[in-house]
């Protein structure tokens, strides 16, 4: 009970014991209310909702580690699961707080029907307009640089002087974004999944989707047993996309229902890339792949599902417009994107797609450009097999760390806190700041699926 006896005596923010998903222990839960307008600081108003998983040791560090989480979209509150998993370690001495940005989670969610997910296979965009109509908020105030303020004023209401960020994916830039505005208050920051603002959504979606494209093949030849098994997954992955698009028969994944429905080559490829943002889900592909050569889209259904769920059923879709069509999609140029897909499986099916979303779309001002380097201890992980933030990310946001590791973690993809010994290294970090990164040699893409009852023996 020391761990949350001092987190208690902690807070001016009035906590109450609660549970949050994912996560079996009783934590402290609590909110803390914001201008929607903090420019105005009338009008509107927003409840943030907090989490606080207590330190479990009563001598405790006073700096606890922040969760921002990925999308963007996601609500903290929803990283329960990550805790016993990433975190283990860091919870035995530091409280780990989980703060639902505005527009996600329990903090005013701007949430969006996208009706039936198989649908997107063929069409890519859904009519963000009936969204829009049903939002409770201004979405032009709910960008990166807002959300930030808010969290140094839960940081402020919870009694912490200084504070770690761990960033996964857009919690990066998130974190960044921070790290910029309140340096003074910044400890350390563990990046994983770098998503600095030189990388501009969805412009490089086709190249990194097709460095992780590239990458799985070559492994699957390299490897006897897929390559037994998928002789000529290359040559059957450009026959189905020479057939599409194609009207396919299966039962939905979802209800069991048979249904009809349009995959297109837009939405198969953005299917596939989905598929490689996780190594368990990026095993099946060749599976995958081959079973749709023969006529049969009920893997690839299935699994585009699976990976995709993390979109449907935990982002808030209209807050992810509000930041990328405001912060990301307004940057693009025609020329830029024409180069940036060119000879890429993805092609521009993904910019069209959000260029589609977001015309409409009422967009707040353009980030700032801020190049001004933060002096703090940084440890930037990066997937070898991220099809999204690869390394060159990882490297493109020590600019902004100077004094940062960038660790590359080999058979991992997007976000690699739970790979190996990962867990390890940023506990070790958080406590010494400097650490011996050898160990993630050791981890290695899993075995890829050869038929449906698995992996080679």
């Amino acid at each position: 009970m020391g761990g949350l006896l001092a987190a208690l005596a902690l807070a001016a923010m009035p906590l109450v014991p609660c549970h949050i998903e994912g996560f079996s222990e009783e934590v402290l839960c609590g909110t803390h209310r914001v201008f929607e307008d903090r420019a105005a600081r009338s009008g509107r108003t927003i409840d943030l909702k907090v989490a606080v998983v207590p330190a479990q040791r009563r001598e405790s560090a006073d700096d606890p580690l922040f969760i921002l989480a990925g999308g963007p979209g996601q609500g903290a509150t929803e990283y329960g699961a990550l805790i016993p998993l990433a975190f283990r370690e860091i919870r035995k001495t530091r409280d780990v707080v989980l703060v639902d940005l505005r527009g996600t989670g329990g903090s005013n969610p701007l949430g969006c029907d996208l009706g039936d997910p198989l649908a997107m296979l063929g069409e890519g965009a859904f009519d963000a307009a009936p969204c829009l109509q049903s939002l409770k908020g201004d979405p032009r105030l709910y960008t990166t640089a807002p959300a930030m303020d808010d969290l140094d004023e839960v940081r402020a209401a919870l009694g912490y002087e200084k504070i770690n960020l761990w960033g996964g994916s857009y919690g990066t830039r998130a974190a960044l974004v921070y790290a910029q505005r309140h340096p003074e208050r910044v400890r350390t920051v563990v990046l994983d999944g770098a998503a600095p603002f030189e990388l501009t959504l969805p412009l490089h979606n086709a190249w990194g989707a097709q460095r992780a494209l590239d990458r799985l093949l070559a492994d699957c030849a390299g490897e006897r047993e897929c390559r037994t098994a998928y002789p000529r997954l290359r040559e059957e992955l450009d026959e189905v996309f020479s057939r599409l698009p194609v009207r396919a028969s299966l039962r939905h994944p979802q209800t069991g229902q048979l249904v009809e429905i349009t995959v297109s080559r837009g939405g198969f490829a953005s299917g596939l890339r989905g598929m490689l943002y996780t190594p368990a889900h990026a095993s099946l592909l060749p599976w995958v792949v081959h079973s749709a050569r023969r006529g049969d889209f009920s893997p690839f259904a299935a699994l585009s599902l699976e990976t995709a769920a993390w979109s449907t059923e935990t982002m808030s879709l209209g807050l992810t417009l509000s930041v990328l069509c405001s912060e990301d999609v307004r940057r693009i140029r025609d020329g830029e994107a024409e180069r940036a897909v060119r000879g890429t499986f993805l092609g521009d099916f993904e910019i069209a797609t959000w260029r589609r979303m977001c015309e409409a779309w009422p967009r707040g001002p353009r980030p700032v450009a801020d190049d001004r380097p933060v002096r703090v201890p940084a440890l930037i992980l990066s997937g070898d097999l991220d099809p999204v933030t690869p390394p060159r990310w990882g490297e493109a946001m020590k600019k902004h760390f100077p004094d940062a590791l960038h660790v590359v973690v080999p058979g991992a993809a997007h976000n690699t806190s739970m790979s190996g010994c990962v867990p390890d290294l940023i506990a070790r970090f958080l406590d010494r700041g400097k650490i011996d990164a050898s160990c993630v040699r050791k981890i290695r893409r899993p075995p890829f699926v050869i038929d449906p009852s698995g992996t080679a023996p």
